[in-house]
């Protein structure tokens, strides 16, 4: 131990000074100290600093941001230098001014990690922008694709638009053809009529000259009938309904349709049947009355009935039914 208590007397040629104590040699050890703090602050500012250099240096895109950075922390270097410089000085006129350096340290390490949250937001802010340009370098690549489908697209409409044309030049070169077959065809149905007509008219004449024919027959029929008549009634007795069941017949056109009436006797009202039943009818009566069937047949003056049709139909049922005629044929 010396005689400084418990501390061991750092100073040179201490030996030579044990007699000589002043107030200098102390503060010259207290500066010392102060000073080598004040260094150790500037090189852990430094080295934060240098690392804050390489983290900004290994951004791409934030290169003119970190170079700025850089700059204004090389500027605030050479300020904080300044203020060391200043403190220092201001440190020789009293131990009072530590404090308030010792702040200001501690202010420019709270503005360095304030800058430091700064840049790690820079590189967020960096992150997020690379992020949106590759969404937009990808929208890009997918409106080029879009954009070559489409053209694609428009080419292959453009295709099918040629073929159309060639298409629609066919078919108007085919409805040409087949218009001229029309035409062609057209001119002989016309033709074709024209015979038809011919055909008619001379159908209509021959079928004329078949209704002369036949009325002819129909005369010729009806003198050989009369003539018939009165070659049998030279032969036999007269055609009377004396001794005969009596049934009358009326046959006219109603509505341009044929109608038949008729009753049993010469009384009672006449009623309407069909020919299929006015058969049923004198079929059944025909045998009943064994002596025979007197058939008076009765056409009204305004029948409507050309006289084939009434003749015929006398005829037939004179024919079928009537005693007469039925002796006749026997």
């Amino acid at each position: 131990m010396n005689n400084h208590g418990s501390f061991i007397d750092l100073r040179l040629n201490h030996q030579d000074r044990q007699g000589n104590e002043s107030f200098w040699p102390s503060f010259t050890d207290i500066m010392t100290v102060i000073m080598m703090i004040f260094l150790i602050s500037i090189v852990v500012v430094l080295l934060r600093n240098m690392e804050l250099v390489k983290e900004i240096r290994a951004t791409m895109e934030a290169e003119r941001q970190a170079m700025e950075l850089a700059r204004s922390t090389g500027m605030e270097k050479e300020t904080l230098a300044s203020q060391l410089g200043t403190a220092l000085e201001q440190l020789q006129a009293g131990d009072a001014r530590i404090n308030e350096l010792q702040l200001q340290v501690l202010r420019l390490q709270e503005q360095n990690t304030v800058r430091a949250q700064a840049v790690t937001d820079r590189d967020r802010q960096l992150k997020t922008l690379l992020e949106e340009r590759n969404a937009l370098t990808q929208q890009t690549a997918q409106l080029v694709l879009d954009i070559q489908t489409a053209a694609k697209t428009a080419a292959t409409a453009k295709d099918k638009e040629t073929l159309s044309r060639r298409r629609l030049a066919d078919f108007q070169q085919q409805y040409q053809q087949l218009k001229e077959q029309l035409d062609r065809q057209s001119l002989q149905i016309a033709v074709l009529k024209s015979k038809l007509q011919n055909q008619k008219e001379q159908l209509a004449a021959n079928r004329h000259e078949r209704q002369t024919v036949e009325e002819k027959y129909l005369v010729l029929a009806d003198q050989y009938d009369t003539l018939k008549v009165r070659y049998d009634k030279l032969v036999r007795p007269a055609r009377s309904a004396k001794g005969r069941h009596l049934v009358e017949v009326r046959y006219f056109k109603k509505q341009g349709k044929p109608h038949i009436e008729w009753r049993d006797g010469n009384s009672g009202a006449f009623r309407a049947v069909s020919r299929d039943q006015l058969d049923k009818a004198l079929a059944a009566l025909k045998q009943q009355h064994v002596d025979g069937l007197y058939i008076k047949v009765i056409l009204p003056e305004t029948s409507g009935l050309s006289y084939s049709e009434a003749w015929k139909f006398t005829n037939d049922l004179h024919k079928k039914y009537d005693y007469y005629f039925q002796e006749t044929t026997n």
